[in-house]
């Protein structure tokens, strides 16, 4: 009868730096809602001779946050309606045609931003911690 002994060889090291990589996992994902942000504060050019004076509380109402814990990561993206309260109109999900037509980007185009953008700026860092 043989006697076939395994042996595995396992590396001495950890292949990642797991505290590096939830560091830059976490840069991540605040500079992808700060992009976010940055792509909803965007006020379009003014049509015509409008007497309208824009105030920028639109712009003031949006923000981000990032929470950690429990091994998750997790970014938002909001804008304060006690700030704006025409901000669903303006920019919302059910955006109304008027503000579409000039310009005005909505919740749908920051939906199509972070899924565009996120996946390849996650695996840069994910690059970068292995």
């Amino acid at each position: 009868m043989t006697q076939v002994k395994v042996i595995p060889i396992t590396p001495t090291e950890s292949l990642v730096n797991t505290p590096k990589l939830f560091v830059l996992l976490t840069a991540a994902v605040r500079d992808q809602v700060a992009e976010g942000v940055r792509l909803m504060s965007i006020y379009p050019p003014q049509l015509g001779r409008s007497k309208y004076r824009r105030t920028g509380t639109l712009r003031r109402s949006w923000s981000f946050g990032v929470t950690t814990g429990g091994g998750r990561i997790e970014g938002l993206v909001r804008s304060a309606s006690n700030i704006a309260p025409y901000n669903r109109e303006v920019q919302g999900e059910e955006q109304l045609l008027f503000f579409g037509r000039r310009g005005w980007a909505n919740i749908k185009e920051l939906d199509k931003q972070i899924n565009r953008d996120f996946p390849k700026r996650m695996q840069d860092m994910i690059n970068r911690a292995v």
